[in-house]
């Protein structure tokens, strides 16, 4: 155990960046895209999902926060591989924009996530009620209404309104959840951004104080 637990913390340590500062990136994207995701859910969102919002919000976020947090090393480690040859100030900036990248595309996969459950959970109860009592008047095959649902009426044409409104909340949400994450990364960056990486170069004194404790060892042993 002791053995794994030593290989792991040199692993860790040998992807040299400031733990704190990821964790930090990740929480406050969560939590910031997880409103956003609860958002969408309660204005087009299935009935029987009707949680408390808060109660929602709180536990979707903490269930999204280990990935966000691999999201975040994953732009963390990609910036220091592809610009650390470069400026200080793109590869900030590079970071910064992967940052964006992932972490947006991981929520927006989040909203189209839920917004698939939800239009299952609806298509269902849609199904359930036009089988007891129609709720839209069937257009007749030849009439305008029906051509301009494509010949989709009754609980198609229902269920073809409700895919829809998913697909606008979606494209919506999209747009939103881009803008938001541009200002929490660069909020967070100009909080933390001196303490992404940690540098690998060894202190200049090391190699003259090695070379001392080998002289006074070779002193004591002869």
């Amino acid at each position: 155990m002791d053995g794994t637990l030593t290989r792991l913390d040199g692993a860790l340590r040998r992807l040299s960046v400031y733990w704190l500062t990821v964790a930090f990136f990740a929480v406050v994207i969560a939590f910031g895209d997880g409103f956003w995701v609860t958002s969408v859910q309660g204005a087009v969102g299935a009935i029987e999902r009707n949680d408390p919002p808060l109660d929602r919000w709180l536990r979707d976020s903490t269930l999204m926060l280990p990935l966000f947090f691999l999201a975040v090393l994953a732009a963390i480690l990609l910036g220091r591989r592809w610009f650390g040859g470069r400026s200080k100030t793109l590869k900030v900036g590079a970071t910064a924009l992967l940052m964006v990248l992932f972490t947006s595309a991981l929520a927006i996969t989040e909203v189209a996530a839920s917004s698939a459950y939800d239009y299952r959970l609806q298509s269902r109860d849609l199904t359930s009620v036009h089988a007891f009592h129609q709720t839209i008047a069937d257009a007749a095959p030849g009439s305008a209404a029906a051509q301009a649902n494509g010949g989709c009426t009754g609980i198609c044409a229902e269920k073809q309104l409700t895919l829809h409104s998913h697909l606008k909340a979606l494209r919506i949400a999209s747009v939103v959840l881009l803008l938001s994450n541009v200002v929490l990364v660069l909020w967070v960056m100009a909080l933390r951004g001196d303490r992404i990486w940690r540098s690998n170069q060894v202190p200049a004194r090391a190699p003259a104080e090695a070379a001392v404790s080998r002289s006074v060892t070779g002193a004591v042993a002869s």
